[in-house]
């Protein structure tokens, strides 16, 4: 070992481990106000919450003329329809949230411009593409991702984590909350329970995008540039319309911080990524900039400021989670200590919060493990909590704690309360009075807080021991009861999911236990589809392969297949060999 070597581990070996993080200016729970005001429809909520449909210009449902041929279509939800007139008919970029809504927004259009004819549907993403049929004229054409069907039917279609999926969704976005009152959600993040029950009216792109290639197409008579643009999902493109000099993109406006990482739950969002999509986007002489979120920006010099700003968002979010790393932060220590500029941070977590998109990151690189060796075995959730009871004197004694922790009304307190109140409904979930005392914390802190995310979770969990939350005409006891419900395959589904996410789905249907020491396989082809797969049952799982095996070969419609699994016909009538297979599926 070098002297230099030497002289820097003494340095290092000298400093204590907190020092990292010690005495610096900390941003921490910077989403989290004292203030509460009364916003639309009523609710409690932070000012910056209150403000979000003003700031964005969406507190009324309108066509906005940005330009000559060019208009927003906002007002309606957190997401924008953005309307091009071309030479040969009408470019819509986006198709709205479902059928009924986008044909709203296409009588506000032809309210404001005259009766239209639409030439194409552009698809920034899958997100916002159910309300295609309503903009369906004759020799309309549609344009997508060649990965935008995929990524639909993995959150519309038969998955098995369409359930989980649906009901964070619902909580996050406030669906279950009340329309009007205290508990409403104060602006368009939230969603009304019509965004599920919406009629789907999808139209599948008949041009289709090559992932990461910059294309250009003749649209309606204009040139239209097709632009990477990895954001929020890995099929997002942006467009640009040279002409008319506009970008038409997705998450690239500066209104908040970009949502890197949703309480909801979601594939990775590389900030980096964005970095990426935003230089492309910053490449093209953009005059006006209109986002699927967000106000229109007019004017070269805050297009570019916008985007900017947006674009090193992501940058600083992902280099000083790094930068934590290498200082041996772990993922908390890292979402207390990052640090971003106030003037694009303050009254910007609107949406999500900084502190769960560095711990996003962190997990991503690094993975869950921290320092702390406890967390490589630690107890079980149920023994924690009682573990935790008792060394704090009993149920009794953290009930009164978590009484006093909601009565000091500071945000500490209430994060408290939860706190102890998580474990005392984990030893007793139906302990009335501790999901009393939890109500009242969850509802103050999501009154309190800037964040949309957070909000969705806060007042959903309020609701939800208060036995306020209502799906059809049953009160939903936990959210795994929704979850179910959400998730539950139907004849209706498979008719219309794709085949091959059918037969795949057979894969999450055994339970390990009951397949134990059991072995079957079969090989089975789909004349119709002319589609042959190769399945088998071993070590607790079903492997599906497309390299045949040796058992029996069996010849089935999607129809028959469909009937497989929603249990109405058994493998074993199929062949004798695979009753193994009935055995091993859960129920």
């Amino acid at each position: 070992m070098t002297t230099i070597m030497r002289t820097l581990l003494a340095l290092a070996l000298s400093i204590p481990a907190a020092a990292a993080v010690a005495g610096e200016a900390s941003q921490y729970n910077m989403s989290l106000q004292e203030k509460v005001v009364t916003g639309p429809k009523g609710s409690l909520t932070s000012p910056q919450a209150a403000s979000v449909n003003k700031d964005v210009g969406v507190e009324e449902k309108s066509a906005l003329k940005i330009a000559d041929g060019i208009y927003r279509l906002g007002g309606w939800g957190i997401g924008n329809i953005i309307a091009v007139e071309g030479p040969e008919g009408w470019v819509i970029v986006d198709a709205g949230d479902y059928l009924e809504v986008a044909q709203e927004q296409r009588r506000a259009l032809e309210d404001k411009v005259g009766k239209i004819k639409v030439a194409a549907v552009l698809y920034t993403h899958s997100h916002y593409a159910l309300g295609a049929k309503a903009w369906r004229d004759e020799g309309t054409r549609f344009y997508g991702h060649e990965d935008l069907v995929a990524t639909l039917n993995g959150d519309q279609g038969v998955s098995v984590l369409s359930g989980n999926f649906g009901t964070r969704a619902a909580i996050q976005f406030g669906i279950l909350h009340p329309a009007e009152g205290p508990d409403a959600f104060p602006n368009l993040m939230g969603f009304g329970a019509e965004k599920l029950t919406g009629t789907k009216a999808f139209v599948p792109p008949d041009v289709t995008f090559k992932d990461g290639v910059v294309e250009k197409h003749e649209i309606a008579g204009l040139q239209v540039e097709v632009l990477p643009s990895k954001t929020d999902v890995a099929e997002s493109v942006a467009f640009y319309f040279p002409e008319k000099k506009l970008l038409a993109s997705n998450a690239l406006a500066a209104f908040a911080v970009f949502n890197l990482y949703t309480l909801r739950g979601d594939w990775y969002r590389n900030p980096m990524d964005f970095v990426e999509a935003a230089d492309l986007a910053l490449t093209r002489d953009i005059e006006y900039h209109v986002d699927i979120h967000g106000a229109p920006v007019v004017g070269k010099d805050k297009v570019i400021a916008g985007i900017q700003q947006t674009r090193d968002q992501m940058q600083l979010i992902h280099d000083q989670t790094y930068r934590a790393i290498s200082m041996g932060l772990d993922a908390q220590d890292a979402a207390e200590w990052i640090y971003m500029p106030t003037a694009v941070r303050k009254d910007k977590e609107t949406y999500g919060q900084v502190e769960s998109h560095i711990k996003r990151v962190y997990g991503a690189r690094i993975g869950w493990m921290g320092w702390d060796v406890y967390d490589i075995s630690p107890l079980g959730k149920a023994r924690f909590s009682s573990q935790v009871v008792e060394a704090m004197g009993g149920s009794k004694e953290v009930l009164e704690n978590a009484k006093a922790a909601n009565a000091s009304n500071t945000l500490e307190g209430w994060q408290w309360s939860l706190y102890l109140t998580s474990q005392l409904l984990q030893l007793d979930g139906s302990n009335a009075e501790a999901k009393a005392v939890r109500a009242r914390a969850a509802r103050a802190l999501g009154q309190r807080t800037t964040s949309a995310n957070a909000r969705g979770f806060y007042i959903s969990e309020a609701l939800l021991h208060e036995g306020k939350i209502q799906f059809g005409e049953h009160t939903v006891g936990h959210y795994q009861q929704l979850s179910q419900v959400l998730g539950a395959v139907t004849p209706e589904k498979l008719a219309a999911s794709p085949l091959d996410d059918n037969v795949q789905y057979l894969r999450f249907l055994v339970d390990p236990r009951l397949a134990e020491g059991k072995r079957a396989e079969f090989n089975v082809g789909f004349s119709k589809e002319k589609a042959s797969y190769a399945i088998a049952l071993r070590n607790g799982v079903i492997a599906i392969t497309d390299q045949p095996n040796r058992g029996p070969t069996i010849k089935l419609s999607k129809d028959d297949w469909s009937q497989l699994i929603l249990g109405k016909k058994s493998f074993a009538s199929l062949h004798a060999s695979l009753k193994a297979f009935d055995g091993a599926i859960a129920q």
